[in-house]
């Protein structure tokens, strides 16, 4: 080890200094006196090294060591042979990036000393101690090693900790002690522990913080108690415990023990008063007697079997223990508790009772078949707990006749499993979800899925199988469903089936309470995809049939003049050059009386459901341009009072279209002398759009008006009572309805109410062309 670097280790460790006389320098002198200083202080690192108490240890700026002191062998276990050599074999693993952090800091020049960790000793065991580090330089100055210096701190940390715990015990002692506690200084309150803030009426410590203790002495007894408190701070002697009223802040009076014990320091007042509220000892001693009889009566009279047993014998046993196994009350006292237990439940209820008398277990229930007098069997239930009676453990027990409970649950079981049986092989498809996840599906609804494996299903989530343009909606009307107990009605959606095919499907669900302890969803499926198709088919001819109706009127009396104005048009356009103007105005609203025709063919082609937002205001402007022709034929004026603020509504176009030309067409057509229809689309409210037709007409008999809407069942001489019937079923496919008003003379009103969709029921949607 170079001077240098000994002169700066052992200046760390205890200081030297030397003056030198102020003289021309000398090279050899100096090569000389340094080699002296060299010299002197490797004899005192060579000291230090052997009598330090604490461990040192030299290591090379790999952490190789170099050397240690016999503290450090002793310290650590190692033999110095050991250790040479090997890297910081004193510094536990998961603390050598510590170790490397410091000797870095050593190398950035700072300073590292009495810093706390932990190291290791050659048997693997750790201990708390304080280390400082110092570089050792070479003769350029440069660090070439570390040194350091560890001190065993472990009984110091111990200590430490002890005296935090003690500290921290103490204040619990006080801070948590159910026994009120005041501090007084000069009779004025400095501290009051919770109990104490609690004992007069308060909720913080602030609420007597700093008041005179004697306020809260009636006053005939502040004077007496002043004087004991001058006694015993004179005396330095806690005083005799005393009983006195204490008054709360709420002025309410109790009575308290009271022990005055002085802070003994000199020239001290402060003191503790420490306190008992007895004012409640007597009514719990009344209390007492009341609950042990209260207890008495209740054991007595349970309707439960009550016994405590002791050293293998009946000590009691209350009135319906004895009637329960058909013995006489002093039999039972000198039969043995196995006597009451079937023979082959003993074994085990026996471990029980050992169990609970050697402390392993406090309070165990148990099941077990008893055995009356007359050898019946009877079910039992009960609860084994240990308790002391007369200074000695025993078994406080009861036992509950179960039988009927039994035969019930069998009962209820066998119940289940029928039901069990009927839901499953029902014809109505069934499927029950917990939070979405399907749980349990029926033989019908394996078949509606088309599938016969029930891992298809169970585990899945049930709106995985509804078309994605109904998950929204379906998911909806199930939260509906699980916030109350109806169920829902019938909705129509599709659904796509195992095999990937989409049908035409409706449901309707219901909230089952513990369904194997949970409230599931029980969901009824129903395949209506023929039924659709039927409807479908219904809603096709009844449109031809109007449609067929409508283009027999006007193909003929519009079509062939149509033709003939057209070409009579032209050909006066072609003679007359300078009034092409109204010749070209002529034959634009002649093409556009063409393409209305061309609308009821359109109308007529056969078309399947598809839904979509559309606009009412453009509907029924265009279903109002298409029957205008008819109208005015009919000499009937087509009034319109449709807003234009309303918003898009959920639904398929054509099929409202449908709607709208059946009932306005017979709106017209119920005023066979002619008059008005007036047709108005309001917002009635943020989530229902009201359509109103009204006519003129003669009305409808009270006596068939209720009955509208049946098959085949019409007051028109050429009608088939098809088309309000499919408007009744459009209506209801898009959740809305129609109703009919009508009185005789006076007209007929028919209302219809369409929803609004949920997040456009803020919006307003502008006229749009359909």
């Amino acid at each position: 080890m170079h001077p240098a670097g000994i002169q700066q280790f052992l200046s760390k460790c205890f200081p030297i200094h030397y003056n030198f006389p102020n003289h021309k320098r000398d090279d050899k002198r100096m090569a000389k006196l340094s080699g002296h200083v060299g010299t002197v202080y490797e004899q005192l690192m060579k000291s230090f090294m052997t009598h330090s108490s604490d461990g040192i240890v030299v290591v090379d700026l790999e952490g190789k060591v170099l050397e240690v002191n016999q503290a450090f062998e002793k310290l650590h276990g190692w033999k110095k042979e050991e250790v040479v050599g090997t890297v910081l074999p004193m510094t536990p693993p998961h603390l050598l990036e510590e170790a490397r952090e410091l000797h870095e800091q050593v190398l950035a020049g700072r300073t590292v000393n009495g810093y706390e960790t932990y190291k290791l000793k050659k048997d693997g065991t750790l201990f708390h101690a304080s280390v400082s580090i110092s570089p050792i330089l070479d003769a350029e100055g440069r660090i070439t090693a570390f040194a350091g210096v560890e001190r065993d701190i472990t009984e110091q940390k111990l200590a430490e900790k002890k005296l935090v715990e003690s500290e921290e015990r103490y204040r619990q002692l006080v801070e948590f002690s159910p026994e009120p506690i005041i501090a007084l200084d000069d009779y004025c309150v400095f501290y009051a522990n919770p109990a104490a803030v609690h004992l007069v009426g308060g909720e913080r410590v602030e609420d007597i913080s700093g008041k005179c203790f004697l306020e809260f002495i009636p006053p005939e007894l502040s004077a007496g108690l002043a004087l004991l408190i001058d006694q015993s701070l004179g005396r330095q002697q806690p005083s005799d415990i005393i009983t006195l009223k204490l008054v709360r802040l709420d002025r309410q009076t109790i009575e308290v023990e009271l022990k005055i014990v002085p802070i003994l320091s000199p020239g001290n007042t402060s003191l503790q008063l420490l306190f008992r509220d007895v004012s409640k000892r007597k009514t719990a001693e009344q209390s007492l007697e009341e609950t042990e009889k209260l207890y008495e009566c209740l054991v007595e009279n349970a309707l439960a079997g009550v016994y405590l047993y002791q050293d293998e014998k009946m000590v009691y046993v209350n009135p319906y223990l004895s009637v329960l196994f058909g013995y006489s009350r002093d039999e039972v006292m000198k039969i043995k508790l196995e006597t009451f237990i079937h023979s082959e439940d003993w074994a085990a209820f026996r471990s029980i009772m050992t169990q609970t008398l050697d402390g392993r277990i406090s309070t165990f229930p148990f099941t077990a078949r008893g055995k009356k007098k007359d050898g019946s069997i009877v079910y039992l239930e009960g609860l084994v707990t240990l308790t002391k009676y007369k200074g000695k453990p025993s078994l406080l027990g009861t036992f509950q006749d179960v039988t009927y409970k039994n035969e019930v649950e069998e009962a209820l079981r066998e119940s289940a499993q029928r039901y069990q049986r009927l839901i499953k092989f029902l014809p109505e498809p069934i499927v029950i979800s917990d939070a979405g996840m399907l749980i349990y599906a029926n033989k019908s609804a394996m078949k509606l899925f088309r599938t016969t494996v029930e891992s298809e299903l169970i585990g899945k989530s049930l709106f995985h199988f509804v078309h994605p343009e109904h998950q929204q909606e379906t998911m909806r009307i199930e939260r509906n469903v699980m916030r109350t107990d109806n169920p829902s009605q019938f909705k129509e959606i599709k659904m796509i089936c195992c095999d990937g095919q989409t049908i035409e499907a409706e449901f309707s669900s219901i909230r089952i309470h513990h369904y194997m302890g949970k409230t599931v969803m029980l969901t009824v499926l129903r395949d209506i995809t023929d039924r659709k198709q039927a409807e479908e088919m219904m809603i096709r001819s009844e449109k031809l049939s109007i449609i067929g109706q409508l283009a027999a009127g006007l193909a003929h009396e519009i079509r062939n003049p149509l033709t003939s104005l057209k070409g009579f048009t032209q050909l006066l356009k072609s003679r007359s050059k300078d009034d092409s103007f109204y010749f070209d105005t002529m034959l634009t609203e002649l093409e556009r009386i063409n393409l209305i025709v061309n609308d009821f063919m359109t109308l007529a082609k056969p078309q399947l459901s598809h839904f979509g937002y559309g606009n009412v205001h453009g509907m029924l402007e265009h279903v109002i341009s298409v029957l205008s022709h008819q109208a005015i034929l009919m000499n009937v004026d087509l009034i319109s009072r449709v807003s234009t603020e309303l918003p898009d509504i959920y639904c398929d176009e054509n099929q409202l279209k449908q709607v709208f030309i059946n009932l306005i067409k017979n709106a017209i057509e119920a005023m066979p002398q002619g008059g008005n229809v007036v047709i108005t689309a309001e917002r009635l409210n943020p989530d229902t759009i009201c359509v109103k037709i009204k006519d003129q007409g003669e009305g409808i008999p009270d006596t068939i008006v209720h009955k509208l809407g049946e098959p085949f069942l019409t007051t028109k001489t050429n009608g088939t009572g098809l088309g309000l019937m499919i408007s009744y079923r459009i209506m209801e496919h898009h959740r809305g309805s129609l109703k009919i008003c009508s009185k005789e003379k006076l007209g007929t009103t028919v209302k219809l109410l369409l929803p609004v969709p949920e997040g456009r029921s803020s919006e307003t949607g502008a006229a749009r062309s359909c």
